[in-house]
């Protein structure tokens, strides 16, 4: 539900220029769509920020130079790092096919045809059955795989973190799915480096009614790691068990989070296995998105009542 885009800069000037197709890029492209801004043909937001202004309309001072230098501020809010091959080439069509053949893209969006399967142009991008249309909401079935499916390129494109939120992540269901899923996050990676892994589940209390609580954060972190075989076993993984404080929003819906944007889902990651089960898969938009992030991350709006790192 997430894309990575390498968009040419001859794309965001003209963009620039024309009311509809400002509008529509502030709209379909960033944090909370299914489009974000590769950091080709450089490494580093920063180094994407200064590439991209020198290719600034002449008058910068111009409504289309503003509109654009918005852009580029958007277009680096939030980029798919990407460990880019250093290229001999100074054109940018021909460095995007390079760089495709050796780990594609999802998307080149260019100004003019490219001789690859996977571009597009602003004049072919609308066409029946295009490649640049993208669902906001997919049916999955309750496997492993199909929940993997629908978060595929969320957890393959993450470089900083991934957060898993869900009141039973520490279920023996729940379990399983990490597992299956941090075995497959080394597959068709861009950049070298591997995310933080971080899971947040809610506090069960047991008793004679309810059977037993929740485990520790300490015995799931360990659960967990005991699954998983290579270099994954050395991911960075924390686990925090989390308890509902007064005057404050209920720990309750089951999401998956990483700096490009979330996925919420109906069942989260417990799993059943069944391929008759489904559940739904929902690209968060940016104010949603936004408040998962400050609740769990930047805040913790929840007691901690166990952790493990």
């Amino acid at each position: 539900m997430i894309y990575e885009y390498a968009l040419e800069p001859a794309v965001l000037t003209s963009w620039a220029s024309n009311d509809r197709d400002y509008a529509e890029f502030l709209r379909e492209y960033g944090l909370g769509t299914p489009r974000i801004v590769s950091s080709f043909p450089k490494k580093k937001a920063s180094k994407l920020r200064s590439y991209l202004l020198q290719h600034s309309p002449q008058d910068e001072q111009s409504l289309a130079g503003q509109r654009y230098t918005e852009m580029v501020l958007k277009v680096v809010e939030s980029i798919v790092v990407r460990d880019v091959q250093l290229q001999n080439t100074a054109e940018w069509a021909e460095a995007a096919v390079v760089e495709n053949r050796r780990a594609p893209f999802d998307v080149i969006l260019s100004s003019t045809d490219i001789q690859e399967g996977n571009n597009v142009t602003p004049a072919s991008m609308y066409s029946q059955g295009s490649i640049w249309n993208h669902p906001g909401q997919i049916n999955v079935s309750r496997t492993n795989e199909g929940l993997l499916a629908a978060v595929l390129n969320l957890i393959r494109l993450a470089d900083e973190k991934i957060v898993i939120i869900d009141p039973f992540g520490w279920t023996a269901e729940a379990i399983n799915f990490l597992q299956f899923m941090l075995q497959s996050i080394t597959n068709n990676r861009v950049s070298e480096g591997f995310p933080a892994i971080v899971l947040f589940y809610k506090e069960k209390r047991g008793s004679d009614n309810s059977g037993n609580g929740s485990p520790s954060a300490d015995h799931v972190r360990q659960q967990i790691l005991q699954g998983l075989t290579g270099d994954v076993f050395n991911i960075q993984l924390e686990v925090f068990e989390l308890r509902e404080t007064a005057n404050n929003d209920v720990f309750h819906n089951r999401c998956i989070l990483t700096e490009h944007g979330g996925v919420i889902t109906g069942h989260g990651i417990s799993v059943s296995g069944d391929e008759s089960h489904t559940d739904e898969a929902i690209l968060m938009k940016p104010e949603i998105y936004q408040k998962k992030w400050r609740q769990f991350i930047e805040q913790n709006c929840f007691q901690v009542v166990s952790e493990a790192k």
